[in-house]
């Protein structure tokens, strides 16, 4: 999670996971990472029998050519947005931009799928308060829905919770190969704040940053209806390692 510091600029705040070997010195994780890939496709379960919404466009390849598209495909196609890789500045002021002029459309976003490790916090608080915010992700019934991609891989941890928590309907796998001691793909661990000039990781809970992004988490997970005990929880993983979430721990924040 970037977040820029009251004592440096270049001073971050991340929720991604380091690699198992670290070395010596760490580094920035986000860092002259890619924007989050943002991608627009076809809702294929709501879109039965309509070739016109048979398309995929990455989100800025969308933001382009919005209006064009909407004029060959028809604005009433169900869409579903991915999101996957780092999650950062860039990605998240390209979904906002997506968002608003997708909101001058009549698209239906369909779901919000989901592929991250995690990254800038308050980059993923941005993404889901425009989920929450925006009436775009009210046009199917019930609201959009929020789940992580299909494939062994993929995984929505740390940062990643925030989005997943955005979605009106939500949904994870659970007693995969018939194992329910089996956890979910979702994660959570604490954040740190990259230090440049040390170049590790600051996790303490002093860092006026880090209490700044739990008491947001917090007032977040409680807008949305999922338990603040879930923040707690979070910031009590070291900030290398990782909890994955059972479907009891999933019920018991309200995720």
């Amino acid at each position: 999670m970037r977040i820029l510091s009251g004592v440096s600029a270049h001073c971050v705040i991340a929720c991604a996971l380091l690699p198992v070997a670290a070395p010596a010195q760490e580094v920035d994780i986000l860092d002259g990472a890619p924007p989050t890939g943002i991608f627009v496709e076809t809702d294929y379960d709501g879109n039965e029998g309509r070739a016109k919404c048979d398309w995929y466009a990455s989100g800025s390849e969308l933001l382009e050519s919005l209006r064009a598209v909407s004029r060959e495909i028809g604005d009433d196609c169900r869409i579903n947005i991915r999101l996957r890789g780092i999650l950062n500045r860039e990605g998240a002021a390209l979904f906002l931009a997506l968002v608003a002029q997708m909101g001058n459309s009549e698209l239906q976003p369909a779901a919000v799928i989901l592929d991250s490790k995690g990254g800038d916090a308050d980059a993923a608080l941005a993404i889901a308060r425009a989920i929450r915010g925006n009436d775009l992700f009210n046009r199917v019934p019930g609201g959009v829905a929020t789940r992580i991609a299909a494939g062994n891989t993929a995984v929505c941890f740390s940062a990643c919770i925030v989005i997943f928590a955005a979605g009106y309907r939500r949904s994870a796998e659970f007693n995969i190969y018939d194992d329910p001691d089996l956890p979910s793909r979702l994660g959570i661990h604490g954040p740190g704040q990259f230090d440049p000039s040390m170049r590790s990781y600051d996790t303490s809970q002093a860092n006026r940053e880090i209490m700044r992004i739990k008491q947001a988490f917090k007032n977040y997970f409680e807008s949305v209806g999922v338990s603040p005990v879930l923040v707690d929880d979070m910031f009590a993983v070291p900030f290398n390692d990782i909890r994955l979430l059972s479907e009891a721990d999933v019920r018991r924040y309200g995720l």
